[in-house]
């Protein structure tokens, strides 16, 4: 997931460059760089909770902290100081919501597919 996240973001960052990215007001920065991220965390959400439904929560909480930490340790020794993002507010309720999002959708799919394969 952290992969994946990190190849995204440095996708759009090449594309709408690092100058315009610094540049955007909120709501394009949202848009732009926040939005497709959030999205790409939803559906690996989705899926890791489709496969195992029964953990799902215990999954997800794993795979966000997880994620979390590794972001903030790696950043944080890329720029040699503890770095906080500055929309923290924003930005960490949320990637939780679209995290609780994801992994609802994933345990409806997969009990969906439990009922299909029992049969009626």
């Amino acid at each position: 997931m952290l992969v994946l996240g990190t190849v995204l973001s440095t996708f759009i960052t090449l594309i709408i460059g690092s100058d315009n990215l610094a540049s955007l007001s909120f709501g394009k920065y949202f848009t732009y760089q926040l939005l497709p991220s959030y999205l790409l965390n939803a559906g690996i959400y989705t899926v890791l909770a489709k496969r195992n439904v029964v953990k799902a929560w215990n999954n997800a909480l794993s795979v966000y902290l997880l994620s979390f930490i590794v972001g903030t340790v790696i950043v944080s020794i890329l720029l040699q100081t503890l770095f906080i993002p500055p929309l923290w507010f924003v930005e960490v309720p949320l990637s939780i919501a679209f995290a609780i999002v994801g992994t609802v959708i994933g345990i409806k799919l997969g009990t969906q597919d439990s009922k299909e394969v029992e049969g009626p």
